[in-house]
C-alpha cells in the first residue's frame, strides 16, 4: 500500500488534514515572466498550498514543423526561469511545483530544490520517465487522466519498485472542459480501497462545484487551473478560474472538508444541552450496594447519562458508588 500521509514543504498531505490545494498555472502565464509571477501571487493570496506549472520541451514532445509542435512551442516554460520562479514562490510562502515531461526537465526541478513532482496524466503510462521521477525519492502527485485501472496499477507498482511509496493518486479526466457527469468522483473510493495512500482530484470542469464535491467525498489533494483572465488566448484559459473564484473555491473546499467531521455517530454538546432526550437520574441519594428500583429513580431532560428507555434493564442492578440525588445514572455507576 502507498503511504497514508507524507509531507511537502512541511505541509502534511493525507489523514485528516485539509485538502492540499494546487493552483495549476500551467501554460496560462503566456510566456511572460511577470504574468507567471502574478499567477504565483494570486495563488498565494488565495490560500493555495502550491502553484504548479508545466515544464516541457516542444522539440522533445512533438516533431518540429508540425502544428502540435508549434502550439507547444508557443506555450512552453523556459527552464531557465525555474529557479527565479521557485524563489519568488518561496518569498510568497507558497510551494512551487511543476510537471516535467522528460528526464532533463526532472533534473531542472531537482536542481531548483523541488520538494515534489507532479506527474501529468499524459506521462503516467511512460514507465521510464515515471520510474526516473520516482527514483528521486520525493513525493509524486500522479494524475490518472487517459488511464484505465490497469494503467494506474502499473504506475503504482513502478513507483514502489523504485522505492517510492509517497504517491498521491489523483482522479482526473482529460476532457476540456469536463462535463460534470463525467467527473467519476467515486473512482477515489476505489483508489483508497485498493492502494491506500493519499487520494485526490485534478479538475478540468467549468466552475467550482466539482472540486467542492471532491472535497466532500474526501479528496486530500485538489488541483484546479487558474488564469488572470479567462478570455485570454491560449489552450487552457477558457476552463480555468479567475483570482476571485480561486479565493472562493479554496474557502468552500475547506468548509466542505470541515463538514466531513467524524466517522462515529454521537451527540454533540449542544445536542445534549437542547435535545429532547429523557434520561434517568437519582431521585434520592443512592449509596454503594443499594439495589436500583423504580422508587429511587426519576427522569429529566436533557439526558446526560442512561436513557429512560433502559429503565427496565437497570432495575435490580446494584450501585457500585454513591450517586447523589439529582445526578444522572451512568453505566459505570451500576453493575448486575
Amino acid at each position: 500500500m502507498l503511504d497514508h500521509t507524507f509531507d511537502i514543504d512541511g505541509r502534511t498531505l493525507g489523514g485528516n488534514e485539509k485538502p492540499y490545494f494546487i493552483a495549476e498555472a500551467g501554460s496560462n502565464f503566456n510566456q511572460d515572466m511577470d504574468t507567471a509571477k502574478r499567477l504565483i501571487d494570486v495563488a498565494a493570496k488565495a490560500g493555495a498550498d502550491a502553484v504548479k506549472f508545466q515544464l516541457f520541451q516542444a522539440d522533445v514532445l512533438q516533431s518540429p514543423g508540425t502544428k502540435l509542435h508549434d502550439i507547444f512551442k508557443s506555450i512552453q516554460l523556459n527552464p531557465d526561469w525555474v529557479p527565479q520562479l521557485a524563489t519568488h514562490a518561496k518569498s510568497m510562502e507558497i510551494t512551487f511545483l511543476a510537471s516535467p515531461f522528460d528526464e532533463d526537465m526532472v533534473d531542472v526541478l531537482i536542481e531548483a530544490g523541488a520538494p515534489a513532482l507532479k506527474v501529468a496524466s499524459s506521462e503516467t503510462t511512460k514507465m521510464g520517465l515515471l520510474t526516473y521521477m520516482a527514483s528521486k525519492k520525493i513525493p509524486l502527485l500522479l494524475s490518472t487522466g487517459m488511464c484505465d485501472y490497469v494503467d494506474v496499477f502499473e504506475a503504482v507498482q513502478a513507483c514502489k519498485r523504485a522505492g517510492n511509496s509517497q504517491v498521491a493518486l489523483m482522479q482526473c479526466v482529460s476532457v476540456y472542459p469536463l462535463p460534470p457527469e463525467q467527473a467519476n468522483l467515486r473512482v477515489m473510493d476505489a483508489f483508497r480501497r485498493d492502494f491506500g495512500g493519499v487520494i485526490g482530484y485534478s479538475d478540468h470542469a467549468l466552475g467550482l462545484t466539482s472540486c467542492i464535491a471532491a472535497a466532500a467525498r474526501g479528496a486530500q489533494v485538489i488541483e484546479k487551473h487558474i488564469t488572470l483572465d479567462r478570455s485570454s488566448d491560449g489552450p487552457d484559459h477558457f476552463y480555468a478560474i479567475e483570482p476571485d473564484e480561486l479565493t472562493e473555491l479554496i474557502k468552500q473546499v475547506n468548509i466542505a472538508h470541515d463538514m466531513l467531521g467524524e466517522r462515529d455517530k454521537f451527540m454533540l454538546p449542544d445536542e445534549i444541552k437542547y435535545g429532547r432526550r429523557v434520561g434517568l437520574i437519582a431521585k434520592v441519594d443512592i449509596l454503594p450496594g443499594d439495589v436500583i428500583s423504580h422508587n429511587i429513580l426519576d427522569t429529566t431532560t436533557p439526558a446526560h447519562g442512561i436513557r429512560e428507555r433502559y429503565r427496565p434493564n437497570v432495575i435490580g442492578y446494584k450501585a457500585v458508588k454513591a450517586i447523589p440525588a439529582g445526578e444522572p445514572l451512568q453505566w459505570d455507576d451500576i453493575e448486575p
